[in-house]
């Protein structure tokens, strides 16, 4: 009896520790990342604007099961997430992508720039208060970080040439 009292004051305790420690992470994750492109952004704009073209540059995009399957101006279908835009204003486009009940806010600005343009892409991610979700954030992090990067390096590449 004593055992399993021990047992389960130490769950109890353990489980509040847990808790406290992700406590102390924050609740929204936001992720960003640039490239300079050495062309106006008249010439980089369509790239991002046009579903169509994220073939072009989309990591992974390339493989058929990957490819961004237009459904209109405003919704298309990567992968198995539901990508939406939500506003669209001065070279400045704002995207909820959501996959199953997980859904993240992406934001790409294209801004001119005296040799050319800027784009920077951000990840925006709301996590629930479970300290598993906050836990899980820190890897999440690395794989959107390395994602933009790939991402945006494969838009430069197709926007300079």
């Amino acid at each position: 009896m004593r055992v399993a009292k021990l047992g389960f004051i130490s769950i109890i305790v353990f489980s509040l520790l847990i808790t406290g420690i992700g406590a102390l992470f924050p609740s929204i994750i936001l992720v960003s990342r640039a490239v300079n492109i050495n062309k106006p952004v008249d010439s980089v704009s369509p790239y991002v604007d046009d579903f169509n073209k994220w073939n072009l540059w989309m990591e992974g995009a390339k493989a058929d099961d990957l490819k961004v399957f237009v459904k209109d101006s405003a919704h298309a279908i990567f992968g198995t997430t539901i990508i939406t835009l939500q506003s669209k204003q001065n070279h400045v486009w704002r995207y909820e992508w959501k996959q199953g009940g997980a859904k993240e806010i992406s934001t790409l600005r294209v801004t001119p720039q005296t040799n050319g343009c800027m784009v920077q892409w951000e990840y925006e991610q709301h996590l629930d208060w479970y300290p598993w979700a906050k836990f899980a954030s820190m890897m999440n992090d690395k794989i959107i970080e390395e994602s933009l990067e790939k991402n945006l390096a494969n838009l430069k590449l197709v926007a300079e040439h």
